[in-house]
């Protein structure tokens, strides 16, 4: 009788212990998958969960992306419609388009227009049509701006407009290096206009 208490104590001991083995192995050894996964949550999120495939293009709406340029600086690009093509899913064509940049000195640059391209890979982005940028108390108008991830710069150019405290400015091409934070300003024409101002 004795005998079978300690059998059954000892096959319970074995079994408890397989239970604690694969639960540590299920915790631990699952974790690096966990946090792939949270990682590509915040580097992507749809905020409508619609996506369609057709003729080889996805489309989704509410499309955000966040990631650091190569300055350091985090930004958020969102859309409100976006679309890519399945042989080439590193370039997303978006409309309604809304850019953050979070720069180190926790100041913020936005950046609207109405369609744009943001390339998931080297993280460059290009802005079209009716493009509005907002940095402090400066505004900047134009017909389109690109965004140069490895340059650390945004070209801004076609019936360049900027509205600022310190007066107006109309160009044809409008360079703001994201390290100094200043314009770089250039006109097309013979009167060539090459000012660098900070962009207050």
């Amino acid at each position: 009788m004795e005998l079978n208490k300690i059998k059954k104590k000892t096959a319970l001991q074995i079994m408890l212990f397989i239970i604690g083995s694969l639960l540590i192995f299920l915790i631990y050894f699952n974790q690096p998958n966990k946090n792939k996964s949270q990682k590509i949550t915040n580097d992507i999120s749809i905020a409508e969960d619609v996506s369609q495939e057709k003729d080889g293009i996805n489309t989704f709406e509410g499309l955000e992306y966040k990631g650091i340029d190569n300055n350091g600086n985090r930004f958020v690009i969102f859309s409100e419609n976006s679309s890519f093509e399945i042989e080439k899913p590193e370039i997303i064509y978006m409309k309604n388009i809304i850019c953050y940049f979070y720069f180190k000195d926790q100041t913020v640059l936005e950046i609207r227009s109405d369609k744009g391209v943001y390339n998931n890979i080297t993280l460059d982005m290009g802005f079209s049509e009716n493009v509005n940028m907002f940095y402090k108390e400066s505004s900047l108008y134009s017909n389109k701006a690109e965004f140069n991830n490895s340059k650390n710069s945004l070209t801004v150019e076609g019936n360049v407009k900027t509205d600022s405290p310190s007066g107006n400015l109309v160009a044809d091409v409008v360079n703001f290096d994201f390290i100094d934070k200043k314009l770089k300003v250039s006109m097309y024409n013979e009167d060539k206009v090459n000012i660098k101002t900070k962009f207050k």
